[in-house]
């Protein structure tokens, strides 16, 4: 049993976890003080390695294939070492649990929730792809995802890149389940290899079970047949139109599939369910339609209320795509039916983002965007005093500075520095204090955060 208290310059301080190549720890990194995942090449593969650099290359192989993919959807690497003969790699410490683990739990996944899972998926392996990466072992355990549904993938231990010669034709590598069968025959893989896989994983997240058996003998006899599970059936839930993009995803011949992940994600969002926003709870509201003929869109939370134009929203998700991948047009359409001017669009979108650099880059383009918008308000109001319309001013709270100074810090640990432009606006929106705090609380995308935030306040 490895014992070491330390590797590198990181201090270890629990394992969180195992691997198929090694084990996973939680550390510290006394450089820059930050928390981290630390992986490490399992010993007995370390032993097996001396004197032919098999499984140590596999390893180093990994730390090229996510070195260089940076990207919201993929678990990010900082560092790759080597401590007295062992391999280790320092990533994102991602507090999530990995999807196995949370379909052992709650079984099937409501149709929204698994679309908003894949759909993250699907944008880290475009990304991946087009850099030349095939993930090759795309699978639930490696699969991490948040409560609020942010989800990110990882373990590349296994990545075919283009440029390595490390894999040759005649390699069976990846996890049986979901394995396309180019992978059990040992052929060739490509793009089309993990897109099988991430058909098996909506299959599976939608259905409760695998699409083609529970043995593997059972699994390669269906996917001969090109006969998956009816998902219908299983779950009447699943409209036609996404049984159908499953199973151009799981065809036997990897030529009858989607062309590429971009493909596949369309597909998806043809169909008749909307993957839900990630953070927010499920709306009655129907999602904001970009393409309609009308060149704003009204507010829902107050009909006659300040209305965004579709110019805005359009750059918004342009903005918003460049952090956090395609879900952003999901989350612009959602968020924009209930926000109800453009500033306030923009705070909160910005807490989808996680990195507080990028958080801030985003506002600063916000910024401009919101100002437009202000103008814009400003100069409808004075057309309408010249009209003789009465425009009445929203109420404003006045608060003593210590209370407004205990609020901004508390909805800080949420939400990031955005907190002190969420409070200021939120001020002249709120007719009570009672109000303000279920105002604040609203934009906090974890349920359980919402719940604490709301007690600390209020003191219940």
């Amino acid at each position: 049993m490895d014992t070491r208290k330390s590797i590198g310059r990181y201090e270890l301080i629990r394992r969180i976890g195992s691997g198929s190549m090694g084990d996973v720890y939680e550390a510290h990194d006394p450089s820059v003080d930050r928390r981290v995942a630390i992986k490490v090449l399992r010993r007995d593969l370390v032993d097996r390695s001396v004197g032919q650099g098999r499984w140590g290359e596999r390893f180093l192989q990994e730390a090229r294939a996510a070195g260089r993919l940076l990207h919201p959807n993929i678990i990010t690497l900082y560092d790759y070492g080597d401590d007295a003969g062992v391999p280790y790699l320092a990533m994102e410490l991602f507090d999530g649990e990995n999807l196995s683990v949370l379909l052992k739990r709650n079984g099937r996944l409501p149709v929204s929730d698994g679309l908003t899972i894949v759909n993250q998926i699907l944008a880290a392996l475009e990304f991946a792809h087009s850099r030349g990466v095939v993930h090759r072992d795309v699978k639930p355990s490696n699969i991490m995802v948040k409560e609020s549904r942010l989800t990110k993938i990882g373990d590349f231990g296994i990545a075919h890149l283009e440029t390595s010669d490390l894999t040759t034709v005649g390699d069976v590598l990846g996890t049986p389940s979901y394995m396309a069968p180019e992978q059990f025959a040992g052929k060739p893989v490509d793009n089309r290899t993990d897109l099988f896989a991430v058909g098996v994983v909506l299959f599976e997240v939608l259905a409760g079970e695998k699409p083609f058996g529970k043995t593997l003998t059972e699994s390669w006899r269906n996917m001969e047949q090109d006969r998956p599970a009816d998902i219908c059936i299983l779950n009447p839930e699943v409209p036609p139109a996404l049984k159908a993009a499953i199973g151009t995803a799981l065809a036997f011949d990897p030529r009858r599939r989607f062309a590429n992940a971009g493909a596949f994600a369309r597909a998806l969002a043809a169909t008749e369910i909307s993957p839900r926003p990630i953070g927010e709870s499920y709306v009655t509201n129907e999602a904001v339609n970009f393409e309609a003929e009308s060149q704003s869109l009204p507010s829902a939370a107050s009909t006659g209320g300040p209305r965004i134009s579709l110019d805005i929203l359009n750059q918004l998700e342009s903005d918003l795509t460049d952090f956090i991948g395609p879900i952003a047009r999901t989350l612009v359409r959602r968020s924009a039916s209930t926000i109800p001017d453009c500033a306030m669009l923009c705070e909160r979108l910005a807490t989808y983002i996680e990195d507080a650099g990028e958080r801030a880059a985003f506002l600063f383009k916000c910024k401009q965007l919101a100002d437009a918008s202000l103008r814009r308000g400003e100069a409808n109001t004075t057309t309408a005093r010249a009209a003789g319309v009465q425009v009445r001013s929203a109420p404003s709270l006045s608060l003593a500075p210590e209370l407004l100074s205990r609020l901004e810090a508390a909805l800080t640990e949420y939400i990031g520095p955005i907190a002190r432009i969420v409070l200021r606006n939120q001020l002249s929106r709120s007719s009570s204090l009672a109000d303000l705090y279920g105002d604040l609380a609203a934009h906090i995308p974890n349920a359980r955060d919402r719940a604490a935030f709301l007690k600390s306040q209020r003191g219940d």
